[in-house]
């Protein structure tokens, strides 16, 4: 499968079977270099980093309208501005929350691998 064999950013895509949905088996891509730590305690952090139905990490680099680049972390829950100071400190550049539907925090450039290894490291 030429999607399995392909090497993004020193990470692997995988494909995988999803038999829990109510549609039956639903296919995926899944970051296999951001995994999630099987038995990490992340009762402690005052906030969480939900991942997506995919099993990815939500942290997305997106062009500006002025050609910059700006990196969002969606799906946040508690405390996002304890979030945004501690990406805003692992990054160097300072991060916002956006509330909106659902609360995200973002910060200027493109940070996706640092942070999407910081959560992964957290146990998120």
């Amino acid at each position: 499968n030429i999607l399995s064999n392909n090497v993004s950013h020193s990470y692997k895509w995988s494909m995988f079977n999803c038999l829990s949905s109510p549609l039956g088996s639903v296919r995926g891509l899944y970051e296999r270099g951001y995994e999630k730590k099987q038995g990490a305690d992340t009762k402690n952090l005052p906030f969480l980093v939900r991942r997506t139905p995919s099993g990815n990490l939500p942290v997305y680099v997106h062009v500006t309208q002025d050609g910059g680049q700006k990196t969002r972390v969606r799906h946040v829950f508690g405390d996002a501005e304890h979030l945004a100071g501690e990406v805003g400190k692992l990054c160097g550049a300072v991060a916002r929350v956006t509330s909106g539907r659902k609360k995200s925090v973002e910060l200027r450039g493109a940070h996706e691998k640092t942070i999407k290894t910081w959560l992964s490291n957290l146990g998120l």
